[in-house]
C-alpha cells in the first residue's frame, strides 16, 4: 500500500492521503477526566489520546491540568495551569493454554522542573466470562532538574554548593479486580502500595550545618497505598463514561487521608475502515527536536494526532526543553507545556476550504525560577515574548486554503492568541509584574509539492499584541521554512527552519531549527 503525505505540522496544516492507507491500522481513543479532593478541595483535569495497534502495542499520550492558587478551593476551569505530562508504550503478549498475558511498559514522564522513567511488568488473568484480575510492578524515578536539585549556602564560613531536593525511586505495585458480569456496567477494584526513597542523599541546612533529609512518602514513614473503586457505563462500543471513588495519603507528614473523585469518559473513535468515510481516520505520532542557533537551547516536542479523512482532526502534544544551555535531548529536561488542539474543515468548493480550530496550552512553569536576571532565557525559551510562568494560552483561530489541482496549497490564517498567567505568579522579584496578555497573528502560507514523496513549505507571520513582542516594540514577525521528505510508506522526515526573534529589548534575531519524525500508524 502506499500513499503520499502532505506537510505535516502541528499549526493545523491540511492532510492529503488515500483511504486505503487506513484500513486496519488499530483504534484510537480520548480520554478526558475531572477530579477534585475532599479536603484540598482542588479541581483537576486530565487528556489522553491512546492508540491501540492491531499487533498489541498501546501507545498513550497524556498531560494533567490543576487550578493555580492555594487558596482557590472548590473552583473550577480557572486560573488553571500544567501540571504533569508524558507518554506510555506497552505491549501484550498472550500466553498460551489461557494462562492470562503479560504486557511490559515503558512510561516517560515530565513534571514541573523533573522527568519521570518508570519501566513495569503487568500481568493479567480471566478468570471466567464474568471476572478477572491483574498483578503489576512498576519503578518510578524522578529526576529533579539541576537548577532546582542545588542549593547554595554558607557554611564554616565559606560557600557550599548542596543537594536540596533529591532524586526519588519509588517501587508501585498494584492489584486489580473486575467484574463484567453485568451488561451495562463494569466494576473495578484496585489496590496500589509504594515504597520509596532517596537515590541520591539531599540535605537541609540548620544553625549553619548541612543536616540530611529523610524520605517522607506519608504519615512521616516511606510507604504509601491508595484503594480505589471505579463504575464504568457501557453507553455504546464508543462511549463510555465512569466514575471512580479513591482512598488517598492527605501529605507526607500525617496520617490525614481523603476521597478522590473521578468523572469522565472514554470515546472510541472507531475503527478505521476503508468503505465508510464516516469511520476513516489516520493516527500519527510526530517528534522533532529543536535548536536556537543563538541562545543555545534544545527541546523537545511529542504527541499523537488523529486526522478523520481530511475532514477534522484533533491532536495531543507536549513540550520539552532543556534548562542549561547546549544539552542535549534528556539531560537537564523540563516540561514547558502541553496542549490540546482541534479543527473542523469545511468544504466551501472542492478547492476552497475554511477551518476553525482552536488551541488550549497549559505551562507548567518548568524552569521559570529564574535566580538572576542572567537566567531569564529561562522565561523565554522558544518564544522571547511569552513568559514560562504558570498559566494557559487560548487560541482560537480561522483558516482560508485554496488547493490546486498541481500539489499546490496556498493560505491565510488569523489567530488570537490570549496568554493568562497564574494570579499568584505574576509578580517577582527579577522580572517584576506579568499580567495576562494577547495578541493577533495572521499567517499566510504556501505548500508545495516538487518532487514525488517531497513537500515544501513556506509561512510568514505578522504579531501585534498589547505587549512588547520584540525591540522594545508590540509587534514582530516570524518566518518558516519546512520540507519533508516520505522516507518510507510510513516514515515521514521532517525539517524546519525559523526566524524568531531573540531578544525583548533589542532587534537581534536568531535561527530556530527542528528536526524530527512522522509515523503512520
Amino acid at each position: 500500500m502506499y500513499y503520499k503525505l502532505k506537510k505535516m505540522s502541528f499549526c493545523f496544516a491540511l492532510y492529503s492521503f488515500s483511504l486505503y492507507a487506513i484500513a486496519d491500522t488499530g483504534q484510537t481513543t480520548f480520554q478526558y477526566e475531572h477530579n477534585w479532593k475532599s479536603i484540598d478541595r482542588k479541581h483537576g483535569d486530565s487528556l489522553k489520546l491512546i492508540h491501540k495497534t492491531n499487533d498489541n502495542w498501546q501507545y498513550e499520550f497524556k498531560f494533567s491540568t490543576a487550578v493555580g492558587g492555594a487558596s482557590l478551593r472548590d473552583v473550577l476551569y480557572d486560573d488553571m495551569q500544567g501540571g504533569s505530562g508524558g507518554v506510555v508504550i506497552q505491549r501484550t503478549y498472550i500466553l498460551p493454554n489461557h494462562l492470562g498475558s503479560l504486557i511490559p511498559s515503558f512510561e516517560l514522564g515530565f513534571g514541573k522542573d523533573l522527568t519521570l522513567f518508570q519501566p513495569g511488568l503487568k500481568y493479567a488473568y480471566k478468570i471466567n466470562n464474568n471476572w478477572s484480575t491483574n498483578l503489576r510492578y512498576r519503578y518510578e524515578w524522578k529526576k529533579i532538574s539541576q537548577s532546582e536539585r542545588y542549593k547554595v549556602a554558607k557554611i564554616a564560613g565559606s560557600q557550599v554548593s548542596y543537594v536540596a531536593n533529591g532524586n526519588v525511586g519509588r517501587h508501585r505495585i498494584d492489584w486489580g479486580l473486575n467484574y463484567s458480569g453485568i451488561k451495562a456496567l463494569g466494576l473495578s477494584y484496585t489496590f496500589n502500595y509504594y515504597i520509596g526513597d532517596y537515590t541520591n542523599t539531599p540535605y537541609r541546612v540548620a544553625s549553619g550545618q548541612l543536616i540530611k533529609n529523610k524520605y517522607s512518602a506519608y504519615n512521616g514513614k516511606k510507604v504509601d497505598y491508595e484503594q480505589e473503586f471505579k463504575i464504568t457505563w457501557n453507553y455504546s462500543k464508543l462511549l463510555r463514561p465512569y466514575f471512580s471513588l479513591s482512598d488517598v495519603s492527605k501529605n507526607k507528614t500525617s496520617d490525614a487521608r481523603q476521597a478522590k473523585f473521578k468523572l469522565g469518559f472514554n470515546y472510541l473513535f472507531g475503527v478505521a475502515d476503508k468503505s465508510s468515510l464516516k469511520t476513516a481516520y489516520q493516527t500519527y505520532f510526530k517528534y522533532a527536536h529543536s535548536y536556537g542557533t543563538r541562545s543555545h537551547y534544545h527541546g523537545d516536542n511529542f504527541g499523537l494526532y488523529v486526522d478523520f479523512d481530511k475532514y477534522a482532526y484533533v491532536g495531543i502534544s507536549v513540550d520539552t526543553y532543556n534548562q542549561q544551555k547546549n544539552k542535549l535531548f534528556i539531560d537537564d529536561i523540563v516540561s514547558n507545556y502541553y496542549q490540546m488542539y482541534g479543527g473542523y474543515h469545511f468544504y466551501l468548493t472542492d478547492q476552497l476550504i475554511l477551518t476553525p480550530h482552536l488551541q488550549a496550552r497549559f505551562y507548567s512553569g518548568g524552569g521559570y525560577r529564574a535566580k538572576s536576571k542572567t537566567n531569564l532565557p529561562h522565561y523565554q525559551v522558544g518564544d522571547v515574548s511569552d513568559s514560562q510562568r504558570l498559566g494557559t494560552r487560548y487560541t482560537p483561530g480561522l483558516k482560508f486554503t485554496w488547493l490546486s489541482h498541481n500539489d499546490l496549497a496556498i493560505y491565510a490564517q488569523y489567530r488570537y492568541q490570549y496568554r493568562k498567567v497564574s494570579r499568584n505568579k505574576r509578580e517577582d522579584t527579577i522580572q517584576g509584574y506579568v499580567g495576562n496578555t494577547s495578541r493577533n497573528r495572521f499567517d499566510i502560507g504556501i505548500d508545495f509539492t516538487p518532487f514525488a514523496n517531497w513537500n515544501v513549505g513556506y509561512q510568514f507571520s505578522y504579531l501585534k499584541g498589547n505587549y512588547v513582542l520584540q525591540n522594545n516594540k508590540k509587534y514582530d514577525y516570524q518566518q518558516a521554512i519546512d520540507i519533508d521528505w516520505q522516507a518510507l510508506d510510513n516514515w515521514q522526515i521532517n525539517f524546519s527552519a525559523q526566524d524568531v526573534a531573540k531578544s525583548l529589548r533589542s532587534d537581534t534575531r536568531e535561527a530556530k531549527l527542528k528536526l524530527g519524525l512522522t509515523y503512520s500508524f
